[in-house]
This record gives C-alpha cells, sequence and structure tokens, in this order.
C-alpha cells in the first residue's frame, strides 16, 4: 500500500526539498488533518516566517502540484500534496513519540528534535517504530497520527478560541512549539486536562481556568489549542483577524 501510494502521488520524495515538506506539513498542521483552504496569514504565523517568503514557496509548491494556490483565497492541497505531506506528519509525530516514550526527551525539546530526525525516516523505518511504540493513536501533543494511507482519525475538535464564556471542555490538542509548550507545561495545561472559559477579553484573549489556576492565554496560543466537549456559541464578540 505504502509503495501505490508513492507511484500515485508522482512525486519523487528526492524532489522535494526539505523546506517544502516544512510547508507541506504546516498546510496539513493548519487545516487540522482536513481537505480546506489555509490562508497565507495564518500559515505565515505558523512557520513564524514573513508573508512574502510564503507565496514564494506556495508558488514553488504549485509548478509541483502539490498545491492549489490563490494569493487572495489562500492554500489548499492537493490530492498528492496531501498524501506527501499525511507522510510527512506521521514521521514527525512518530519521531516525537519515539523521542518522548523511549528515549524520555522533555515534551518542550521534542518538536524542534523531531524537525531534524523525520528527514532521516523513510515510510519502512515509520512502520517498524509505529509497531515498536504499540501503534500509538496521537503524538505527545495530542494531534492525531495519520494512518499509512495517508488518512487522519476523524475527532470532534474545537479551537478553544471558539468556547463560549462559562464553558467547560478537555484539551486534546496543544501547540508544539517550544516556548508555548513550557508555558502550558507550567500551568499543566495539556491533553487531557480539563478547562473552562471564564471570560472573553480584549484582542481575542482568554481567561481560562485549569484546576485552581486562572491565566489569559492570547488569541495565538488559543486559536491552536483544541478541545472537545463543548458546543458553539452562538456568535462571534470579536473577529478573528
Amino acid at each position: 500500500m505504502i509503495y501505490m501510494m508513492h507511484h500515485s502521488t508522482h512525486v519523487d520524495p528526492k524532489e522535494v526539498t526539505p523546506a517544502e515538506e516544512e510547508y507541506l506539513e504546516a498546510i496539513f498542521t493548519c487545516a487540522n488533518g482536513r481537505d480546506q483552504v489555509v490562508k497565507t496569514g495564518k500559515l505565515a504565523d505558523q512557520l513564524h516566517v514573513k508573508s512574502p517568503s510564503v507565496v514564494q514557496m506556495l508558488e514553488k509548491l504549485k509548478k509541483k502540484k502539490l498545491v492549489s494556490y490563490e494569493r487572495h483565497a489562500g492554500v489548499k492541497l492537493t490530492k498528492k500534496g496531501r498524501e506527501l505531506a499525511a507522510k510527512i506528519v506521521r514521521r514527525h509525530d512518530l519521531a516525537e513519540r519515539l523521542l518522548a516514550d523511549v528515549f524520555g526527551q522533555d515534551l518542550s525539546k521534542v518538536h524542534d528534535d523531531a524537525c531534524k530526525l523525520e528527514h532521516a525516516i523513510d515510510d519502512e523505518l515509520a512502520d517498524k517504530i509505529e509497531k515498536t511504540l504499540g501503534k500509538p493513536n496521537t503524538c505527545p501533543h495530542g494531534s492525531p497520527i495519520p494512518t499509512t494511507n495517508g488518512r487522519v482519525p476523524k475527532a470532534e475538535r474545537t479551537e478553544l478560541v471558539d468556547v463560549g464564556e462559562g464553558k467547560e471542555c478537555t484539551i486534546t490538542t496543544i501547540p508544539e512549539e517550544r516556548d508555548a509548550v513550557q508555558r502550558l507545561l507550567s500551568l499543566n495545561i495539556l491533553p487531557k486536562s480539563k478547562i473552562k472559559v471564564v471570560e472573553k477579553l480584549p484582542r481575542g484573549a482568554i481567561l481560562v481556568q485549569c484546576g485552581d489556576t486562572q491565566v489569559a492565554l492570547s488569541r495565538g496560543v488559543a486559536s491552536q489549542i483544541l478541545v472537545s466537549g463543548r458546543r458553539r456559541r452562538a456568535r462571534r464578540r470579536w473577529g478573528r483577524g
């Protein structure tokens, strides 16, 4: 099945640079593994780069038929782009699991180290790592690990920024960047933690309660925290830019 996917994409992995892989991975992540359009601004925030750099790279990926891209509409992975991106995300997630579960790497460090390690892992080795780890369903940050055929298990997950005041929910996924993870670790805001939205603050920030602690989270961080067990509020009080 793995080799059939390689054939179906008509993309030689050797023709895709590590930088291009990072973009494919980021688009896949921003879309939460779904087949949907991602705004270039959100992609720039995810990669911590400026918009002109994003536009330049997306044009390259478009020429390789890995994305469909219109400057004002956003970017969406093509079928072969999505298949390749899912493989990259799978290797990354399994590398994170290996570092965290086997080597005991600190959660705040596994993302950066996995970014280096994932490029040295092929599909065959990824399968062996998955089997050795007992076929985990999620990465250490709570994101579902794509299957060998590129599918992402469906789950009812919502951005914390979209949860209404007074609502309680359970965290399923947290951002992977080191600074964000270190702060969330110190607050015990982790996958499976119960959390309550206390108040919506100006500029999209959110005051939340986790255990006995109340803390304000920026809109940027809150939009990267996914939760379950809530109901969407009727309308937004602030735009999300």
